[in-house]
């Protein structure tokens, strides 16, 4: 369609900045072949009606030929203008900005240090070197780069870290009425034009999702007035798709991205203490080890202090109770482990800190990581064991004897070769087993060489169920007496045969009639050596020479490997008793239902006796503690609180489950049971939680929760039907430290990023060669489109009816065909 330049109008609308456009149109051909045949056709057509009219009236004077002429003529000129199509366009234009976005980095990595911290730096007052988002804000606030990209731009202000969240602010073009744009009520409030920054912008993100994020931006904010985007950030991408499909969908989009870098891009000094290994319970009087992993970058050789502090109830402040000097390693990626002894003197829980100091310290990127804290609860409830023994084998004696001496120990024995009114070392004396109420009240049970036929198939099932569901700890002893028979009978004795982490063999027979001439050494695995419970003393390397020196025994019941989930710390490599599974197996354990059980296939444990007493009775009093610690860790008898893991990170789902048996020490049945959660500010999560009960776990109750806090969280649990007794615990909720993995910025990835975009990578000092990489890209759209046909109108029918009416009638009157 082409237009007539003759009739064009135009004016201009004062309507929000809309301009309004109007102008009168034809249809015409849009070819000259289609205007050549049009102009002939036309021609022909008057040509043609003005001769016919012409003839006709030849018996008519001039004028009224020339009249009947003119109508004719008028007519066909009407419907040839009709032919055209006369109509009037009016078009509404507005103009769109062009638009740049910045998105700002809120992650904790932006918590750290801009520059490096210098090493000669002596006053803390010159230590004080602005954080990177400190040096963003100050670029946003005092520099003029905004108000140079308002010049030909929208600017509209985003933040990232595991979410997008903005525009958190919008500057309009400096040429705008308005400078910038804000609702109505924050304009009455009379809110000031610049945002105020450090509020908005803060860091605490516990990731970082860069690439994921920034793609999310592009697809909202995407179009033809894009001019670009501006990313302040360290470049530490460490959670959602990598930056390099940033950069192709940034490609793919023609989107300019504009990496603005903050950070050191040198990797700074740091010392890092990034985890502490410690028990969470501990019997009273009782030693243990705080194993501290100290990491260090950038401080080959340099000398600090590693100091463990303690704080108990009623202090304010935590003590230093003892230290470290440590030479730090050459190479960066060599972590130290260091150990603190410590032997409780008070019960309850005691908090440990373990802090890095020293002058060494000035040049350290992080401070915040030097220091980390744990968590011991000390308890004096002594720990109860059933002794049951087969017949007076020496090992049996020795721990009798060792088990009466212990403070923190109340045994029980039931020697079953022994008459009644047999004296023995024992805090109590039995002459059967203990009926089901009493066995549940006991946390460890050693069995050396037990008669099982003494026990009944119920008493049998309730040492099962003790362990299963009560968390009771079994030390299962073989021997060469009652072990084969209950090898061979084992329909009869499954119950006890389940508990045995190992398949013991049954045709031993010859084996055990053999005398034993040749003492043999023990056989470590792996896991034998790394087992803290089976190390003589509190120095691994100590111990494992002990171990050494040990000469070892001379005899170990024959077994056909281990279960499927054992553990296997030894073997005794006798080539009589080697089988297809290998030799037999001294030391195992496994994890049946709530409970542990520790097999030992040798009852010849007393020779360490030679060695040194000592070791005889840390190793039993370690064994024991280690295989009770499901029951002694607990509140009450009646309840186990099981937790995936001590340690959750901030923002994780913690489930918890809880074990529960009714007064009869059976699963109790019920639908639900209250929980109180008490989180790190000593307040309850309200309302209380609701245990459900499981329904394929009798007596197993479950609940979960979002952990939205850092530090510690405390659980109650009140048994029904108990008279109060309560199952307690706790779990610590850690930062995540995903943002203190790289401390320096990522300027490879930045650079990256920006990759054939049309935009490039720029320091923050740089930041004032933004403006000249971003154009212009505003334009203007169409809002609004109307058409008037203007000869769709009344009286160009009633022309045209006026005119065929003239000519009908004069033509009536002088009786023309």
């Amino acid at each position: 369609m082409n237009y007539f330049p003759s009739i064009p109008a135009s004016l201009i609308l004062a309507a929000d900045e809309t301009t309004a456009f109007r102008s009168i149109e034809y249809d015409t051909p849009d070819s000259g072949w289609g205007w050549l045949l049009l102009l002939c056709g036309l021609g022909l057509v008057l040509l043609l009606s003005f001769r016919t009219a012409w003839k006709d009236s030849v018996q008519l004077s001039l004028f009224w030929r020339c009249w009947l002429a003119a109508l004719r003529l008028g007519v066909l000129i009407s419907l040839i203008v009709i032919v055209f199509n006369p109509h009037e366009r009016t078009q509404k234009m507005s103009f769109r900005p062009s638009r740049v976005a910045v998105l700002v980095d809120t992650s904790l990595s932006m918590r750290h240090p801009n520059q490096l911290v210098s090493a000669n730096t002596s006053s803390p007052a010159s230590r004080n070197v602005a954080s990177r988002m400190e040096a963003v804000d100050k670029l946003l606030t005092d520099s003029p780069l905004i108000r140079d990209l308002q010049k030909n731009h929208q600017v509209s202000v985003y933040s990232f870290d595991k979410t997008l969240v903005g525009p958190l602010h919008v500057f309009q073009k400096q040429d705008s009425p308005e400078g910038t744009s804000k609702p109505a009520s924050e304009k009455e409030a009379g809110v000031p034009d610049q945002p105020d920054w450090n509020t908005l912008l803060q860091p605490q993100g516990l990731e970082t999702r860069l690439g994921e994020l920034l793609g999310q931006l592009m697809r909202e904010i995407n179009g033809s007035t894009l001019s670009g985007i501006i990313i302040a950030t360290d470049g530490a991408s460490n959670a959602g798709t990598d930056l390099l499909s940033a950069n192709e969908a940034a490609k793919e989009s023609k989107v300019r991205l504009i990496p603005l870098g903050v950070g050191s891009p040198v990797r700074p000094a740091n010392i890092q203490i990034s985890k502490i290994i410690a028990p969470t319970d501990v019997q009273f009087g009782d030693g243990f080890e705080i194993t501290a992993i100290v990491q260090a970058v950038g401080m080959p050789g340099k000398n600090i202090t590693i100091e463990l502090l303690r704080k108990v109830p009623g202090e304010a402040e935590p003590t230093v109770v003892d230290t470290r000097d440590v030479l730090l390693p050459t190479e960066d990626s060599l972590p130290l482990d260091i150990k603190f002894e410590r032997t409780p003197a008070d019960e309850g829980e005691i908090g440990y800190v373990v802090r890095a100091r020293g002058n060494q310290l000035a040049s350290d990127a992080n401070a915040m990581d030097n220091e980390l804290a744990h968590s011991v609860n000390v308890f004096s409830r002594p720990t109860r064991v059933l002794v049951i023994a087969g017949g007076p084998m020496r090992d049996y004696r020795f721990v009798r004897t060792m088990l009466y001496r212990h403070p923190s120990i109340q045994s029980s024995v039931w020697l079953q070769s022994a008459p009644p009114g047999v004296s023995q070392d024992a805090n109590e004396l039995l002459y059967e087993f203990p009926a089901r109420a009493d066995l549940f009240e006991y946390d460890v049970v050693l069995a050396f060489d037990v008669n099982w036929e003494a026990l009944s198939a119920e008493q049998m099932q309730n040492l099962n169920e003790w362990v299963s569901s009560a968390g009771g700890g079994i030390v299962m002893v073989a021997g060469d007496v009652y072990t084969p028979r209950l090898a061979q009978e084992r329909e009869k004795y499954q119950p006890i045969l389940d508990l045995y982490p190992v398949f013991i063999n049954s045709f031993v027979r010859d084996y055990l009639d053999e005398e034993a001439t040749q003492i043999r050494r023990i056989e470590w695995t792996q896991a034998g050596l790394d087992a803290g419970f089976l190390m003589l003393t509190d120095d691994p390397a100590t111990s494992r020479q002990l171990w050494e020196d040990f000469p070892g025994i001379y005899r170990c019941y024959p077994s056909n490997g281990a279960k499927a989930a054992a553990t296997v710390y030894a073997h005794f490599p006798d080539p009589k008793t080697q089988t297809e599974f290998g030799f037999s197996i001294l030391m195992a354990s496994q994890y049946y239902g709530e409970g542990r059980c520790f097999y030992l296939g040798s009852p010849e444990m007393w020779r360490l006796r030679s060695v040194e007493e000592d070791y005889f009775d840390r190793f039993w009093t370690k064994l024991i503690r280690n295989i009770g610690q499901g029951r002694t860790k607990r509140g009450t008898k009646r309840g186990t609180l099981i937790l995936e893991r001590d340690e959750y990170v901030l923002g994780q789902t913690v489930s918890v489950r809880v074990r529960l048996l009714d007064p009869e020490f059976k699963p109790l049945i019920q639908e639900s049971v209250p929980m109180e959660v008490i989180d790190p500010r000593g307040r309850p999560l309200i309302p209380n939680l609701l245990l459900m009960q499981d329904r394929n776990r009798p007596g197993e109750y479950v609940a979960s929760f979002r952990a939205g806090l850092p530090g510690k969280y405390r659980f109650e649990i009140t048994v029904p039907n108990s008279k109060g007794q309560v199952v307690d615990g706790n779990l610590t909720v850690l930062l995540p430290r995903l943002e203190d993995e790289s401390l320096s910025q990522n300027v490879k990835g930045l650079k990256e990023l920006a990759r054939d975009t049309g935009g490039q990578y720029l320091a923050l000092e740089e930041a004032e060669k933004i403006p000249a990489l971003l154009p212009d890209q505003g334009e203007e759209f169409l809002v609004d489109e109307r058409l008037k046909t203007l000869w769709d109108q009344a009286w160009v029918f009633f022309l045209l009816a006026g005119l065929l009416a003239a000519e009908w009638l004069t033509r009536k009157l002088f009786k023309l065909a």
